[in-house]
């Protein structure tokens, strides 16, 4: 499938999304009780739905969910929990990260994911990650599905179904994700694309009123560049650390501020296979 039918389809689904976005709170989160943060599965499964649906946007990835405690540290715990009360743990990845199907059957039992920490302390994301690339580069398809899915699922603090995931739709679509996906043509993503702003220097990211997906690194960020063919473009240090992110002083941060990045998902001019290099503030070896 071309890059543009892809972006046609999925720019459906987040226009989808963003039509009845207005609360500051995910309904993803069902409450924190004590030193736990609890989801519903439910939630989870929407994101998995997105991911399987826009498959082709990065069709060498899988998806996982991840837990960030914050201060960066190990040791959470997992575990599922039904309404008749049986529950069982869950195991994490060195990385603290679990795939759905660990969560067979959760479907039929009503369940919510429980762990070990409370809200304030840990964020949970998708992570959409095509095999074969070093650790400090992603792939630009990768993060537009992976920004998609996380907008579905509803994990984070804040409501995220307004952010820009794609290049913007001319169009909305008024009917659910996975159906309105099937139906959208390469022909109707050929017409939605075409006038596409191009990426500007020092431009405000978020002038428009349209947040932009938090991305969260494994290392703190010195700098994130943008590659493709001969092209390469280091972005602005306004895409870094959530610097234009308009908050209140009750504005949670989904982690230490110096391993957050944005990148422009929704400019055209940089295909699916475009390579997003992230350089550490330290290098490998301490240098």
């Amino acid at each position: 499938m071309r890059n543009e039918g892809r972006h046609a389809c999925a720019a459906l689904v987040l226009a989808a999304l963003a039509s009845g976005a207005s609360a500051v709170e995910t309904p993803g989160r069902l409450r924190a009780q004590g030193k736990e943060s609890v989801y519903a599965y439910a939630e989870l499964a929407k994101g998995r739905e997105v991911f399987d649906a826009f498959r082709a946007l990065a069709p060498g990835a899988e998806l996982r969910y991840r837990l960030y405690p914050h201060p960066p540290r190990q040791g959470v715990g997992l575990a599922w929990r039904d309404g008749g009360g049986t529950k069982g743990a869950l195991r994490l990845a060195g990385d603290n990260s679990f795939t759905m199907a660990q969560l067979a059957g959760l479907e039929r039992r009503n369940a919510w994911l429980v762990a070990s920490l409370p809200p304030a302390e840990l964020s949970w994301r998708p992570v959409v990650r095509s095999s074969g690339l070093p650790a400090n580069v992603r792939r630009l398809g990768d993060l537009r599905l992976e920004c998609l899915v996380g907008a579905q699922s509803r994990v984070s603090l804040r409501d995220e179904r307004k952010v820009a995931c794609l290049p913007p739709p001319n169009a909305m679509c008024q009917d659910d994700v996975v159906a309105c996906a099937r139906r959208a043509s390469v022909a109707l993503g050929e017409v939605m694309l075409k006038g596409l702003t191009r990426l500007q220097g020092e431009k405000n990211p978020y002038e428009q009123g349209r947040a932009q997906y938090l991305f969260i690194a494994d290392k703190p960020v010195f700098s994130a560049t943008l590659q493709e063919g001969g092209r390469q473009f280091t972005l602005p240090a306004i895409w870094l650390y959530g610097r234009a992110e308009p908050f209140t002083p009750f504005f949670q941060w989904p982690y230490p501020r110096e391993y957050l990045y944005s990148v422009p998902l929704e400019v055209g001019e940089w295909s699916d296979d475009a390579l997003v290099v992230l350089e550490p503030m330290v290098a490998e070896g301490g240098k």
